[in-house]
């Protein structure tokens, strides 16, 4: 009899993420991740402490490898209509950027981080609209809100210099702007995941940013 096969705890959190990612939390179990990491299914569990734990651990991969490499980029778009035309675009376009030009980023030692293969939007947003969402620990909620905090924390940022520079609605407060983007883009995840058309999504980013921002802002849409 061979001896058991080492536990590869990256290889396995980098699976889970993939299937997250491209599916949802809600339409993956162990038993998928098991199989596509090659390992048993009861060591996955006790390396883990069970799903719960192998969740989190894909929530903290995503957000050190692909979140926090977006942020110096978003912020040096042009302006910050230009950082949420780029935030949008990254959800219709599955994060596949390949030239930030047109969003006036003229520095070319930055790039788009790669995504994963046939990863959906964002995968925090899908953890949102999982059906499972309310079945997590106390734990991954705590997670869960901690990022929400930050992504909430980083569009009144965003929308609080848009206010300063003149490109924020007239009318519209910054809270309230946050309120609207942060459920837009939970929108937006929704209708990714569930294969809306291209031209549809690109029609919705221009109508939040219409409604968010100044008409004289609106040449960035062409």
């Amino acid at each position: 009899m061979g001896r058991p096969k080492l536990l590869d705890r990256e290889h396995v959190v980098y699976t889970a993420l993939c299937q997250y990612w491209q599916h949802g939390v809600d339409k993956v179990g162990m038993a998928d991740i098991a199989r596509l990491s090659g390992f048993d299914r009861a060591g996955i569990y006790k390396e883990f402490g069970g799903e719960p734990g192998l969740v989190n651990e894909a929530m903290t991969c995503y957000m050190e490898a692909y979140v926090e490499p977006r942020l110096p980029i978003l912020a040096a778009c042009s302006s910050p209509v230009m950082t949420m035309k780029l935030l949008i675009d990254a959800f219709i376009f599955d994060n596949v950027i390949k030239n930030l030009e047109p969003y006036g980023i003229q520095d070319k030692t930055l790039s788009w981080p790669k995504p994963l293969a046939k990863a959906r939007g964002c995968a925090w947003y899908g953890m949102l609209i999982s059906e499972t969402s309310t079945n997590f620990t106390g734990k991954t909620k705590r997670q869960m809100k901690q990022i929400d905090d930050a992504n909430r924390g980083w569009f009144v940022e965003l929308l609080t210099k848009a206010e300063k520079e003149n490109y924020l609605k007239s009318g519209l407060s910054v809270e309230e702007a946050t309120d609207f983007c942060c459920d837009q883009m939970m929108l937006l995840q929704l209708m990714r995941r569930q294969g809306v058309k291209k031209d549809r999504m690109n029609r919705a980013r221009d109508m939040i940013l219409r409604t968010v921002f100044e008409e004289s802002a609106s040449a960035v849409l062409h």
